[in-house]
Formats: structure tokens, sequence, C-alpha cells
């Protein structure tokens, strides 16, 4: 596991990201950090200071952090006013002199040089003339911890085994190993996950804190392997699965109004959120060319698959930002998360543009990523764009079922769809969630045009296709963050009726919307983080909630 860690430090190319891990190291080791890195702030040398007791002699000591990347060697030493010895130069003449207060003063002091990378041996002897210049015995030493120096550390402190078993170490390797291959379904992680958060032996708040930090860790080990193998996409399920299960652990543990515990999970969020922006980045150019997504999959079946796939993942993308903008004073809109909102809502409308097969949903559940995918069209206010897709969605439903017998499976078998592909097998019209939530948008978007043009298709060839939307109830949470909610609770409403008049249909579904329970009970409303519904709606398939597109129609 220390080569594993070794290496995953070798790969922190950015300084954000060595100087984000060392508070937290510093902290599992009960060294407590009194300031922290700050870009554009002049520092006087120093990038992080730290009280706590020396692990080496266990005397408590002000700790003095220099933090550079990669290898020190002879250019990185003494060549500018960012070099090592400059810097350390500037904590001597200035730092010591005038930033510390009284009870820093009378602390030992431990200057450490700290890096990702080793220190070359053509600098050895000037750094060891250096420790031997400025160390004064018992006041102020100076030592060097290099990448071989942190893996060891954040092996013994983050990845402590009389914390967590020898198996979270196993799984996390598995994990690492799997990683280049495209189908693997990411379960050693996922056991991982839940063997940490829900272990008994977290019951004070330190190793809680600890816990999380480690998942941090793990889940940044999968972020930046992930990248090394081009194939974001693991990290991206990886990212979703955790902070499902984190919000569900949170809330079983009544941690909501633990400071402590959201720090942490803000943290983690984060790094979801840097991993999303890295997968869109990576998938945008695609999005852009005409069948840009076809050379990944089969034209027949895998096509289609993979498009709704991608247009949930990149829906889900948008709506992070889009709700974190809500969670903002509407008069201090933030234009950062706006503009990001726009850039994942344009890279969708370029995918659903340039690609047929998104007029072609194969599974009745696609609705789920058509429904994320119409919100985030919605919120950046492209409503032209829905409008069309919402018209070919349909035509090519009905087109599908007059000219080929095919119509969006109510199974999200694999197997089921290959049969019906390859065996042309006779399609039964049975049930359907799709046609009533895509119509549904028609209100949404106060398109009379829309509805009637298509409630006379869905009259002439799915009269017989029994209408329906699920909804969910009061133990709707219980299972929302581990499976499909919609097999064990919920209720379904059938039997939709489609009036003739479209004013009639508006009211129809204004009427359901204030008699239908809202979710506001639920933890990730109540808490103002609703990305954690579509999260599921996403990852787990259980159906949207329809209080996420009928909201809209209340307010029209």
């Amino acid at each position: 596991m220390r080569l594993i860690i070794r290496e995953y430090l070798s790969m922190l190319r950015e300084s954000e990201e060595l100087d984000a891990l060392i508070p937290d190291l510093l902290l599992s080791m009960d060294i407590q950090p009194t300031s922290k890195p700050q870009r554009g702030v002049r520092q006087y040398g120093v990038d992080l200071a730290a009280i706590g007791i020396d692990p080496d002699d266990s005397i408590e000591k002000l700790f003095l952090f220099v933090i550079k990347q990669k290898d020190i060697d002879r250019n990185s030493w003494d060549s500018g006013p960012q070099s090592v010895r400059q810097t350390l130069n500037e904590i001597f003449d200035v730092y010591l002199r005038i930033m510390l207060d009284k009870t820093q003063c009378s602390l030992p002091k431990k200057i450490i040089l700290c890096t990702n990378g080793d220190m070359k041996q053509d600098v050895l002897v000037n750094w060891t003339n250096y420790i031997n210049e400025k160390s004064v015995l018992g006041q102020i030493e100076l030592d060097f911890w290099g990448g071989d120096n942190l893996s060891s550390l954040v092996q013994k402190y983050l990845l402590d085994e009389f914390l967590f078993p020898s198996s979270v170490q196993k799984h996390m390797r598995k994990t690492l190993a799997f990683l280049d291959l495209v189908e693997y379904d990411l379960s050693h992680f996922y056991e991982l996950i839940d063997e940490v958060l829900f272990d008994d032996a977290l019951k004070n708040e330190k190793k809680k804190i600890k816990a999380l930090r480690c998942l941090h860790l793990c889940l940044n080990l999968i972020f930046h392997w992930t990248n090394e193998c081009n194939n974001l996409k693991h990290a991206f399920h990886a990212g979703e699965r955790l902070i499902l299960r984190l919000w569900d652990w949170i809330k079983q543990k009544e941690h909501f109004d633990d400071g402590n515990i959201f720090t942490e999970f803000y943290k983690i969020n984060a790094t979801r959120m840097k991993i999303n922006k890295k997968y869109l980045q990576k998938i945008m150019s695609h999005c852009m060319v005409r069948d840009g997504l076809s050379g990944y999959a089969s034209e027949e079946i895998e096509y289609p698959l993979r498009t709704f796939e991608q247009i949930g993942i990149i829906a889900s993308i948008g709506l992070d930002y889009v709700f974190a903008n809500d969670s903002i004073d509407l008069e201090k809109e933030n234009l950062h998360l706006i503009k990001e909102a726009c850039i994942a809502a344009n890279a969708l409308e370029g995918l659903i543009t340039n690609n047929k097969s998104s007029n072609v949903p194969v599974f009745d559940s696609h609705i789920n990523d058509i429904t994320i995918a119409l919100l985030l069209l919605y919120r950046t206010r492209k409503h032209n764009v829905m409008l069309k897709w919402i018209d070919k969605l349909l035509l090519y439903i009905v087109r599908g079922y007059r000219l080929r017998n095919r119509f969006p499976l109510l199974s999200d078998s694999y197997d089921d769809l290959i049969d019906m592909e390859l065996k042309n097998e006779e399609i039964k019209l049975e049930t359907s969630t799709l046609l009533p939530m895509l119509l549904e948008w028609s209100v949404v978007l106060d398109s009379r045009g829309l509805y009637e043009w298509a409630r006379e298709e869905i009259l002439e060839f799915f009269g017989e296709v029994d209408l329906q939307i699920w909804f969910p109830d009061d133990v709707t949470e219980e299972y929302l963050y581990l499976k499909n909610a919609l097999y064990v609770s919920g209720s379904m409403l059938t039997s939709i009726q489609l009036p003739k008049s479209f004013e009639e249909y508006k009211v129809q579904i204004l009427h359901e919307f204030d008699h239908e329970e809202k979710p506001h009970s639920f933890s990730f409303i109540s808490n103002y983080f609703p990305i954690i519904g579509v999260i599921a709606f996403r990852h787990l398939r259980t159906p949207v909630f329809p209080f996420y597109w009928r909201q809209p129609i209340s307010l029209n």
C-alpha cells in the first residue's frame, strides 16, 4: 500500500493538491495547523504553520512547512527568489523575527521542507551544510519530508490499521488494480465505503473525522489513477457512490448540525465536483462533432445505451452548478457557477444535436436521464432545444414502433434488449412512465401544440399502454442512497388519462401537484442539497421525483 500511496503522491502535479493533503495529515497526527497555504498572499517563506507534539521525540513544537513540488535538485535549490534556499532564508530573516506571537516564540521550532518528490544527490551536501549552519540545539531544527516519508506518514496516520481493518487496504488495492478495465463495477470500492462508514468502532468525533479523511484520500487515489489510465468515468461513479453513502451516514447518525463533519463532507464533495469538471472537459470535444460517441459503441445496441448514459452524466454535472447557485442569495448570483452550468448545457445540447441515438431510448428508465437533461436545459433557458428534442423523442418512439415494432423496454435487462434486437421478438405494449413524464414537459414549456400533437400520436399508437408515474413516500429515503427505491417504496399513479384540452391537462397536473406529498421532509431538500436526489436518480435509477419538474409549473 505504501508504494501505491508513493506513486499517488508523485501524481500531485498541482501545488494546491499537495497543499490540501498536508493539513489533513497533520490533523491526523494531532498537530494543529494555525495557518494554511494561500495564493497571492506573502507568507515570508512559510506555506503552513502548525503546533503539536513531534512524534519523533514527544516534544511540543511549532512546525513551519515549506511545500515544494517534485524533486529538489540544484536548480530548485538556489536559482531565484522562489528557490528552496531563498525561501528558507526568508523564514530566518523575517518570519521568525516578526511573525510569531508569545506562545510560538517560547516553543522549539521545526522547519520542514516538504515535497512529493526526492532530494537529488547533487544537492544533499548543500542541504546538510544548511542544516548544520542554521540548526540551534533545542530551539531550531530542520527536516526533510520527501515522497517516501510522506507515503509512510499517510499510511500510518490516514490508513491506521488500528482504526480500519486490513481489508480496507485490500479493497483499495483491488480497486486500483482493476481501474484500467472499462467494465469494472467498482464493487471493491463500494464495499470499502460501507466498511469504513458503518464500522461500530466509529464512536467518537476524532475517529469519524479520520474515517472521512481516509475515504477522501481513497477517492483522490481513484481520481488520479483513472486520470492516468484515461478512464475518468470510474472516478465519476466512485464520487457519486461515496457522496450518496456519506449523506446516508450523516442522516443515520444525525450529524447535520456537526460543523466538523460537514467540513470534511464539503471537502469530499469539492473533489467530486473537480472530478466531474475534468470528465466534462474530456468528453466535451466528442459532443461537438457528428456521431461523436459512435466510436465507443456498436450501432444497434450499445450506441443508444452509451448516449443516454452520457446525457445523464453531463446533465447531473450541470445541475450540480445550478443547485449550488440556488443556495446563494439571489441578489448575489455566482457568475462562475452559472458559467459552468452553461458550459455543461452547451455540451449536452451538442451531444443531443449530433447523435441521433439521443432520440431513441431503448429502456423506459431512460426517462431518468432525459428528465435530468431537460431540467438542466430548462434552468439554462434552452427552451427551443427542449421542444425540438421532445418532439424528436416522441417521433422516433412512434416511428420505431410502426416500422420495427420497437418500444422502450419496461425491463432494464440487457439480455431482454439483446433478445428483442437479435431474435426480433414481438414487443408487448403494457406500461410506460416515459410517455406521460415526457408529455408533462409540454405544460412546463407551456406548449399547446406539442401536447396536442403528442396526445394524438399516443392515443393512436399506444392507446392500450397504461401510462404511469411513480411518487415517493415517507419510507423512500431509507432506500434511496443504496438501491432503486422504486421496488421497495412509493406509490404508482396508473391509468393516466390525457384530456383533449391543453388547459384541462394543465389544471389536472396542477391539481395533482397541490395534493401530492412534497418531499420537503427528505433530508437533502430540507438541508438545501437537492443534487443528492439527482445523483440517486442517475446512479441508482430511482425514478425522478415529479416534484423536480412539476415545481416550475406551479411557479409559472
